[in-house]
């Protein structure tokens, strides 16, 4: 992979931004910005340094998250940038930034964690202990990675070493391969993870993270037993709580929500301000689609919490839009700061509640179910539901509860079957067989002969 070329020799880590914010969160010592990657284990404090460089890279995937949303049916764009309107509109080139940057981003975490781990093999030291935590951190961001490369790009190549040799010239490996080192690496994270948090905050992995991304990805394929089995420990778990937590406070950095927050610079994220106008009259980047925003219920406040209005005056008339708030700073905020949300426990409660609906435990079902519709204001639902009308119900909790983050919608779309039936009809170069999934960076293809595009591309 050219991103993995690019990172053979020296393991490049995030500049001043990285190590000024990470000392005052972990009290890690200021270190040079490259690292030499035979060096870099030599103790807990350089393997601190290189993981927390996995942790941003895995920050800067985050925010194209938002593109993934545009890419469904809950964004809709006013910028006339190609590269945006390709998103919109539900067809990419190969050549598209945005997606390349995706890409190129989950891979820069994979080889940062595969450099980790090697390094922590062949590290004299560390404790065993620290070992354990780190190699434990490590094979859970990559598992993050490759759960989003997989869902994104389905057939990837399956890196798991830093030889350059191999990875250049490496095969996309099946999506049930990819899967089953997913699987592998979360169960491996569980056993070897600390219950807490090492440091301040949610912000580094511990074992209910593990559990977590392991449920989800129990749910994606079809394993209903082992979903409700991981997400029951999560939920199971008092450290995190779901309904002492009011709506407009989800996203504050260490709410009793929180699984793993992704640390941000002074308590913001940069691209909120893309998401939120400037004031209530400033045409917004990515409104909320028209037919979206009129999909929650009545009385929902996550329509009233998680969105605003803009109304925008041009020629004279004026127009609304709505637009996603579930993140309120534009601007830095130590009154009430904010990081990226990577897990929460409400998503839990909707794993086990759409497994248990698959094995027909209809009643334990919607008991999940209306935790999260009562937390969001909303009359809970009759336990005497069909199959079919419990798991659209869950469907449809699922587009309110997690709509504009990392992917969910797209993700459910496709899951439920519902793609081609919701997609084409708004998206004007919609392509079955195509758009269901992105195209692999053209540039990749060019450097890896070995690499086949994606049907349509």
């Amino acid at each position: 992979m050219k991103t993995n070329l690019k990172l053979t020799v020296v393991l490049l880590l995030p500049l001043a931004i990285l190590y000024s914010s990470c000392e005052k969160l972990l009290e890690i010592p200021p270190s040079k910005n490259q690292i030499e990657s035979g060096t870099v284990f030599a103790d807990s404090t350089t393997v601190n340094t290189a993981l927390l460089g996995a942790y941003y890279t895995l920050g800067t995937v985050h925010s194209s998250m938002k593109f993934i949303s545009l890419y469904a049916d809950e964004y809709n764009t006013t910028s006339s940038a190609l590269i945006n309107l390709e998103y919109a509109n539900g067809k990419l080139l190969s050549n598209n930034t945005n997606n390349n940057t995706l890409w190129n981003n989950l891979y820069s975490v994979i080889y940062q964690c595969n450099n980790l781990l090697e390094g922590i093999e062949s590290s004299t030291g560390l404790s065993p202990a620290a070992r354990e935590q780190f190699s434990g951190e490590g094979k859970f961001l990559r598992a993050y990675a490759y759960f989003y490369l997989v869902n994104c790009y389905d057939q990837v190549p399956l890196l798991l070493s830093t030889n350059v040799t191999l990875n250049r010239s490496a095969f996309q490996a099946t999506t049930d391969a990819v899967y089953l080192q997913v699987v592998k690496d979360l169960t491996e994270s569980s056993n070897d993870l600390q219950e807490g948090y090492l440091g301040a905050g949610r912000v580094r992995a511990n074992k209910t993270c593990a559990h977590s991304l392991l449920a989800r990805t129990y749910l994606y394929r079809g394993k209903w037993q082992e979903a409700i089995s991981e997400s029951s420990k999560v939920i199971q778990n008092s450290v995190y709580q779901l309904t002492t937590v009011k709506a407009e406070d989800v996203f504050l950095a260490g709410s009793s929500e929180a699984i793993l927050q992704l640390w941000m610079v002074n308590g913001f994220l940069t691209d909120v301000a893309q998401l939120i106008p400037a004031s209530p009259t400033t045409l917004p980047i990515y409104p909320l689609r028209e037919e979206f925003y009129s999909g929650f219920e009545t009385g929902d406040q996550r329509k009233s919490k998680w969105t605003a209005l803009a109304n925008v005056n041009s020629a004279g008339q004026t127009r609304v839009y709505a637009y996603p708030a579930k993140y309120k700073n534009r601007v830095a905020s130590t009154a009430k700061p904010e990081f990226a949300m990577a897990l929460r426990l409400s998503e839990q409660y909707l794993i086990r509640a759409e497994a248990k609906a698959q094995l027909n435990q209809i009643s334990s079902a919607v008991d999940d179910l209306n935790l999260i519709r009562t937390r969001a204001g909303l009359v809970p639902l009759n336990q005497n539901l069909s199959q079919e009308n419990c798991l659209e119900a869950i469907f449809k909790e699922r587009k309110s509860e997690l709509f504009g983050e990392w992917g969910h919608r797209f993700f459910d779309l496709k899951r439920y079957a519902k793609l081609e039936g919701i997609m084409a009809p708004i998206k004007t170069s919609w392509k079955t067989g195509t758009s269901e999934v992105f195209p692999i960076p053209n540039n990749e293809i060019i450097y890896n002969p070995n690499l086949k595009q994606n049907n349509g591309y």
